[in-house]
């Protein structure tokens, strides 16, 4: 094989080997192993037997960990711990945990061999009058560093799966392969206890040939939430793109997913809808529509006594038109740049750290270039003018001059620079 980008046999980067893993002595491509588990089962259970599954992104190769499910589906995982370690190009690449809000809340994750185990800081089952009807800090103290809340967990989820990243390399990113990533990236993970895979929801794909069985999945999710007991309240999420939001023929509003049928909609209350559009401002905005945001929208939901799928709480991410993570719009609009300069790149996300988090909001960058080293750090500077704003921003600044690193800025109220090409980038 070629071999570009590295010395192969030193601990340099192998660029045509980003997608090979190594399964018990036997090279073969990562996309066809995770698009054909079962036609590789057998390399997958002997990998897992033997421990020698190697990620061959960097040479002479890196862990990586077999899993199996109850179901008895083997699949492949990162190396607790291991993300930075790979290819920025690589499935397995992961920022460095210190360098997003996941740093901070390492109580509420944790990563073994056999799998990873997520602390929700709601309860998943309970009975009446045991929790609060908002998911936050001060229903439940220790949210964001003990256990996670909402907008942590679809954080979490988007990271794990890869989902934050952009390589030059990627041809397109649609929800097809959002949901797919999804698949992988909640394979192995229990959340207060439950297999994710059976208390997380993930619109699929629409394709005409399953739109019963789509419609049959998404029932028999909600029949999953039907509580068992009188006493007993069963709560579970749902993970999807937002398309629409409808008034509700009595009360509140109905909120209509992308790919799924007008007749699964999700219930919303007034209360709820309005502090959604409070608290992600910027997600809702008419700007970050303009742009061609999209909103990834996580309901934590029980089922209604009429079978409906009712909100009790949500958070909202916007993305850009390629799912790429975003603040603000602005945001969007420089993800979009990025791309279309052909960069490679990385989106840290705050998990459920506040925008006025002193470590958050003077440490982490808007994005990290990944495609030359040492990594170049984007900022987008999209409140001129207000003092706290500029407070935080000189902040950012000082620290980036401590660390010598090259940034690469935009100050909204003027014309968005030119994207370089990779090693031109930014100025210390």
């Amino acid at each position: 094989m070629r071999v570009r980008g590295g010395r192969l046999g030193g601990e340099d980067v192998v660029a045509e080997y980003v997608d090979w893993v190594r399964l018990d002595g036997k090279t073969v491509r990562l996309s066809e192993v995770r698009a054909d588990p079962d036609g590789h089962v057998r390399l997958l259970a002997d990998a897992r037997a033997n421990k020698s599954a190697r990620c061959l992104c960097r040479q002479p190769g890196l862990a990586l960990v077999t899993r199996s499910t109850q179901a008895g589906r083997h699949f492949l995982a990162c190396w607790p711990g291991g993300g930075p370690a790979h290819h920025p190009e690589c499935a397995f690449f992961r920022i460095d945990p210190q360098m997003s809000g996941r740093g901070r809340c390492a109580s509420a994750i944790t990563e073994t061999e056999t799998g990873t185990s997520i602390r929700f800081a709601a309860p998943l089952v309970s009975q009446p009058g045991e929790h609060g009807e908002r998911v936050d800090a001060a229903t439940y103290p220790g949210l964001g560093r003990r256990s996670l809340g909402l907008l942590g967990l679809v954080h979490y989820c988007w990271e794990t799966a890869g989902l934050a990243s952009w390589t030059a390399s990627t041809r397109s990113r649609g929800w097809r392969h959002v949901t797919a990533a999804m698949a992988s990236a909640l394979e192995g993970t229990t959340i207060n206890g439950q297999p994710a895979r059976s208390v997380v929801y993930v619109v699929p794909p629409y394709r005409p040939d399953r739109a019963q069985a789509n419609l049959a999945s998404f029932d028999a999710f909600m029949d999953s939430l039907r509580p068992d007991h009188p006493d007993r309240i069963r709560r579970g999420f749902i993970l999807g793109e937002l398309k629409a939001v409808h008034e509700a023929r009595k009360t509140g509003w109905r909120y209509q997913l992308a790919q799924q049928s007008p007749g699964r909609q999700v219930f919303v209350s007034d209360r709820l809808d309005a502090r959604l559009r409070r608290s992600y401002r910027n997600a809702m905005s008419e700007a970050a529509a303009r742009a061609g945001g999209r909103r990834i929208m996580l309901f934590y939901v029980e089922r209604s006594p009429g079978g409906f799928a009712r909100a009790v709480d949500a958070a909202v991410m916007l993305t850009n038109t390629t799912y790429i993570p975003a603040d603000s719009s602005y945001e969007a609009r420089m993800a979009d740049a990025l791309i279309a300069a052909g960069r490679s790149f990385v989106k840290p996300l705050v998990y459920d750290a506040d925008v006025t988090d002193e470590v958050t909001s003077a440490v982490f960058p808007d994005f990290i270039l990944t495609d030359e080293t040492p990594p170049t750090y984007v900022e987008v500077w999209g409140l001129p003018g207000q003092e706290l704003y500029e407070r935080r921003k000189s902040a950012k600044r000082a620290h980036y001059q401590r660390q010598s690193a090259r940034l690469l800025e935009w100050t909204v109220t003027e014309p968005m620079p030119v994207v370089p090409p990779p090693g031109r980038t930014g100025m210390p």
